[in-house]
């Protein structure tokens, strides 16, 4: 079986902006932020392990690393080698839709991209991730924006629907988007749940499968409204 490599992923030459957008804005987060010495940080759903590596790479207090996802560990052997080289990494298989594994309280950091929409139930999943956060910890989160302009030419031709199948993996299955959401949406979930000093970066406004980039970060309202990607950062 073939699993993923986030080496393929790094040194891919046309990786896409959003794609860069979204690691330098997780590496940025990451070194301005405080973290204590021996830090633990939870990697929700894991993937090929990109953003653990990252984390780890710089972030030098992070001890150790804690990876889930809801299959068999799907990061490649080389790359756990590389992860386990930079610090304490461990994987543990969780149950879709169920309670985190691990007391209240646990870690320092916790962060996922491209996840949220995966779930059905997405205020069981960040409350659990709240629940398992210390005491001024930080969620690092990202997922993409249900207006951007893709999105908004689907609803007018009717063909935006979800559930929404968008890719498949040998390792993983179906990738499905349940549902997606929007800037307001999200930000009233996490006050809600709790967490508190909310930051939000908008990425890429412009329309994606063309590569039309209007701005890469953009400020003003119709590119936040209108932004390919939204990421999060937060405190409990």
């Amino acid at each position: 079986m073939h699993l993923i490599s986030f080496l393929d992923r790094l040194n891919h030459p046309n990786a896409s902006m959003i794609e860069k957008l979204k690691r330098n804005i997780y590496i940025d987060w990451l070194k301005k932020n405080k973290l204590p010495k021996n830090s633990l940080a939870l990697s929700v759903s894991v993937g090929d392990g990109i953003w653990d590596y990252l984390a780890f790479k710089n972030k030098k207090n992070i001890k150790k690393i804690i990876a889930t996802d809801i299959v068999p560990n799907p990061v490649d052997p080389n790359c756990i080698k590389i992860l386990k080289s930079l610090g304490s990494w461990e994987y543990k298989k969780i149950q879709a839709e169920k309670p985190l594994p691990f007391p209240k309280d646990s870690f320092d950091l916790i962060f996922h991209q491209d996840v949220i929409e995966h779930v059905k139930k997405p205020y069981m999943f960040l409350s659990q991730q709240y629940k398992v956060l210390k005491k001024g910890g930080i969620l690092i989160c990202g997922t993409p924006n249900l207006f951007r302009p893709a999105n908004i030419l689907k609803l007018l031709i009717g063909k935006l629907k979800f559930p929404n199948k968008i890719g498949h993996n040998i390792e993983i299955g179906d990738y499905v988007h349940i549902q997606e959401f929007y800037e307001q949406q999200l930000k009233i979930l996490f006050q809600e749940i709790g967490f508190q000093n909310i930051e939000i970066l908008h990425i890429y406004f412009g329309f994606f499968p063309l590569n039309i980039i209007i701005n890469k970060l953009p400020k003003n309202i119709i590119g936040k409204s209108m932004c390919h990607f939204l990421m999060f950062k937060c405190n409990k």
